[in-house]
């Protein structure tokens, strides 16, 4: 009798369960033989938590080769329901199960004295099993919190990096120091602990000097950090300053000796959030200090009457007072006063900066500008969404983040940036098109949108090859770029038009300089003129 194809699944959560895997592999095959079947692949999952399935390699590529009918076994092996997961949900588990399920692949649980049969005891008993699985998680993770909570009362660190001016030092059950821990090395014993010192005198330094240059100098966070890139100081492991680890410095505790514990939550792989200030377990003077309290706490009172830490009310009123003194609003008003943000940090607060300034009673001139703007984006939004709607599965919005400007993509992979270009009267020209290039759509095939005097539709598109223009350009319709692009006259010939241009292989037009040898003999003469009067000024002046 044939043995029926099967797969195995492995699974070990720690990397000190050394010999669980050759443990779960022998039994898996003692069953195998006893039923009847043959194991074909393994899937295994090394030092992972049964907790979610995100990380999990070997489950993942298991459910996705069953799912998409890639698998040649009719049957998967576990060890027992733990292995599959200790999902906290148990309707998850049941879920990876229904699929294989589903696609005619029976998962048995070798080491479970209930066979997986779907009768209703084995239903009961293999439900009970999975939330005494999760159980075992939460029991478990409750213990190491509890562990974890009185080390950080006894003044030892419980984990994670010393952090700039500090280092980790090993201590023995007796709190005698065993010597320095490098980057990414841990105790070996449960028992030992592990405390933070100071770190290098140079370390210990800088932290006093960037306390100083808040406090004494009232630089910014990123000032600070340029300063100390500009003086090529060193961040940890040689990286550069950012204003993420400048901030860290100057709002830890640990800094005045002070250590904080479960000030965040995150446990069975939730969510990280943080926790009241009533939850945080705190022990002053639990190691020696780099600054004093007295200087930590006046740190903390700068950093709360930095402007970003203002209220919104207190922001509007700022801008009230240079509106009153200056009577207009503009960055180059607001720029260097103190208490005002960035054009950003309005943006964040208020939606716009504009929206700012009305809330301060201020009408710009510059609103029916960005208005107008905003009707131009508009219009090539729209136009952007009718193409995906004419082309469905052939053309799609490609999101490029929030630097680059998002483009359409074809299903051949090429894509093509949609410029739309508003329309300006010219005293000799007549309409012309004002067309800007942003740097990073140089290489990218054109959709020109002209549109029409008021700047609210359409009036014709065309098709170009990339454009390398450095600068905005003005443009009308004898333009010597629009004859080298096709013109739609029906948005339904767009991929054509698109696969034309793509196939001529054009080099980007625009950006083209000059030869020198195209200067004429009248220019290099004026040229050679002009550059001999000034050698002649300058043996003058020697004199």
């Amino acid at each position: 009798m044939t043995n029926v194809p099967a797969a195995q699944y492995l699974r070990v959560s720690t990397e000190r369960q050394q010999y669980s895997l050759d443990f779960q592999s022998a039994r898996i095959a003692h069953y195998a033989q006893e039923n009847g079947f043959e194991i074909c692949q393994t899937y295994c999952d090394e030092a992972k938590s049964g907790l979610e399935i995100r990380r999990r390699q070997g489950l993942s590529q298991l459910i996705q080769d069953v799912v998409g009918a890639k698998q040649c076994y009719k049957a998967v092996l576990v060890y027992d329901v733990s292995r599959w997961g200790r999902f906290q949900d148990p309707d998850e588990a049941a879920h990876y199960e229904f699929l294989c399920k589903a696609a005619g692949v029976q998962v048995h649980y070798c080491a479970e004295h209930f066979s997986n049969d779907g009768n209703l005891a084995s239903l009961i008993l293999k439900t009970l099993k999975r939330v005494m699985a999760a159980e075992y998680s939460r029991e478990l993770s409750e213990k190491v919190f509890a562990g974890e909570s009185r080390v950080a009362r006894d003044g030892f660190r419980t984990g994670g990096q010393p952090g700039y001016g500090f280092r980790r030092v090993l201590v023995s059950t007796n709190k005698t120091p065993k010597g320095e821990l490098g980057f990414g090395e841990r105790k070996s014993l449960s028992n030992e602990r592990v405390k933070l010192v100071h770190g290098p005198a140079t370390e210990i330094r800088w932290v006093r000097e960037i306390y100083r240059m808040l406090i004494f100098e009232n630089r910014s966070i990123q000032g600070i950090a340029d300063e100390l890139n500009k003086l090529e100081v060193p961040f940890l492991d040689g990286r550069q300053w950012k204003r993420t680890g400048v901030m860290g410095i100057l709002t830890n505790p640990k800094y005045k000796g002070t250590l904080v514990y479960n000030r965040r939550k995150s446990r069975l792989k939730s969510r990280v959030k943080p926790n009241a200030e009533t939850e945080w377990i705190v022990v002053p003077d639990a190691f020696e200090a780099i600054i004093d309290s007295a200087t930590f706490e006046l740190a903390q009172k700068v950093l709360r009457n930095r402007s970003y830490n203002l209220s919104d009310e207190q922001v509007l009123d700022v801008l009230r007072s240079i509106l009153r003194d200056k009577g207009e609003l503009s960055l180059k008003r607001i720029r260097g006063v103190p208490n005002t943000l960035s054009k950003d940090g309005y943006s964040r607060r208020f939606g716009s900066l504009l929206r700012a300034y009305d809330l301060a009673g201020y009408d710009s001139p510059l609103k029916a500008t960005i208005l107008h703007r905003t009707e131009i984006r508009k219009v090539r939004r729209e136009l952007m969404e009718k193409l995906v709607g004419l082309f469905p599965g052939e053309v799609s919005i490609q999101t490029r983040g929030t630097v680059r400007r998002d483009c359409l993509h074809l299903k051949d992979g090429t894509r093509v940036a949609v410029r739309a270009c508003r329309s300006r009267e010219n005293k000799y020209k007549g309409c012309t098109w004002i067309l800007q290039v942003p740097r990073n759509e140089k290489r990218l095939i054109s959709l020109l949108v002209c549109l029409n005097a008021n700047n609210k539709a359409i009036d014709f598109i065309y098709v170009l090859p990339p454009i390398a223009n450095r600068c905005a350009v003005a443009f009308s319709l004898g333009h010597s770029w629009l004859k080298k692009g096709v013109r739609l006259e029906q948005l339904s010939s767009f991929c054509d038009a698109v696969r034309k241009i793509s196939h001529q292989g054009t080099r980007p037009i625009g950006g083209e300089r000059r030869p020198t040898g195209q200067i004429s003999e009248d220019a290099r003469a004026a040229m050679s003129e002009a550059l001999r009067l000034r050698w002649n000024e300058k043996k003058k002046l020697a004199r």
